[in-house]
């Protein structure tokens, strides 16, 4: 039988039957307006049953209903509620990355004024944690718990530390940057940041976020450039 992760259903043998475990068919690819529909509906409603129950509490029953069809509808899209999850995050986690790594494109820094351009990428990591912020409390709490979602949390920041580097890269030959270690640098941002606007926007740190943007912006500034 299955571990959870998507490894293969066994045969069983009893005397002179021969039983096959039950498979659920892998997800639908949906071919018409009203199949895409269907599946925007499931997703819409997990979202809001794993916001309001819990992701552990919620079951595919309970988002069958709350979209209006059979749980046997359900399963023709999706296998389990681990693998809408697991579509949830691929979307929230696209958009999370495409939405930092455009404000890091070296064009945009090239002969614009530092602090404002550092401004800049500070209000995007920061913007991103009002993007779908009840699947990013439930991403996260998967994030210790399983292992493909810890991938693919580690994969937006991966996409973003090489967007730093490739920046950092591009301004070197300006000379005003004050860093030689791109690699080390790039961590360093993009953990800082993330986790600070994580605490603020998601875990509510009891501090306003102006001035948090603005000391996160000095201090960004501060570790990048010459004066």
């Amino acid at each position: 039988m299955s571990d959870g992760r998507g490894l293969w259903y066994g045969w069983s043998m009893a005397p002179a039957v021969k039983r096959r475990s039950k498979v659920r068919p892998g997800p639908r690819v949906p071919q018409q307006a009203r199949s895409r529909q269907t599946r925007e509906q499931i997703l819409a409603s997990a979202v809001a049953c794993f916001e309001q129950r819990g992701y552990d509490e919620t079951t595919t029953a309970q988002i069958a209903r709350r979209a209006g069809i059979a749980v046997g509808t359900l399963y023709g899209y999706f296998s389990d509620k681990r693998a809408i999850l697991l579509e949830l995050l691929d979307s929230t986690a696209n958009e999370i990355a495409n939405y930092v790594v455009r404000s890091l494109e070296p064009d945009a820094w090239r002969g614009a004024d530092p602090r404002a351009s550092v401004r800049n990428l500070i209000d995007a990591l920061f913007h991103t944690r009002t993007i779908n912020p009840g699947m990013q409390r439930i991403l996260w709490e998967r994030y210790f718990k399983d292992p493909e979602f810890r991938a693919a949390v580690q994969a937006i920041e991966q996409r973003v530390r090489t967007a730093l580097v490739h920046l950092f890269t591009a301004l070197e030959a300006e000379g005003r940057l004050r860093i030689d270690d791109f690699a080390t640098a790039a961590f360093v941002i993009y953990t800082s940041i993330e986790w600070t606007a994580a605490r603020l926007m998601l875990g509510g740190a009891g501090t306003a976020i102006e001035p948090t943007v603005d000391a996160a912006s000095d201090m960004l500034s501060r570790f990048l450039f010459r004066d």
